[in-house]
């Protein structure tokens, strides 16, 4: 049975995914970006095709807008709404944990990489 009073599903469905949460943040804190200039902020990792689907998604659900200038050469920036501006502070606190636990497995790992030089003395 399904609970209406969850939002979680959707918030996840909305702002995560391996890059909508990352094209969001940067664009919290850069303001506006080009295409090009948000593929690269995003370490090239992400294809042209898969940037622009995950940018359609997030218009879509009004995150972030397009502003097209018109001009010749075409001039297009992305930006993040108002209402996009509403995913700060829980995607700063995602960030704070991925931090931490990534701290935490690197010391973990760490501790297991001596605890097994101990075993083969």
């Amino acid at each position: 049975m399904k609970e209406d009073g969850i939002g979680l599903d959707v918030t996840l469905e909305v702002v995560c995914g391996k890059w909508k949460g990352l094209i969001l943040w940067k664009l919290i804190h850069e303001n506006h970006l080009r295409f090009n200039e948000l593929r690269r902020s995003l370490d090239g990792n992400i294809s042209s095709r898969i940037l622009a689907r995950e940018l359609k998604k997030l218009i879509q659900d009004g995150l972030i807008e397009r502003i097209d200038y018109e001009t010749v050469p075409p001039r297009v920036e992305y930006r993040v709404t108002p209402y996009g501006r509403t995913t700060a502070s829980f995607l700063e606190k995602m960030n704070e944990w991925g931090i931490h636990h990534k701290r935490r497995a690197y010391q973990q790992e760490s501790l297991t990489d001596v605890s097994n030089q101990l075993k083969e003395q």
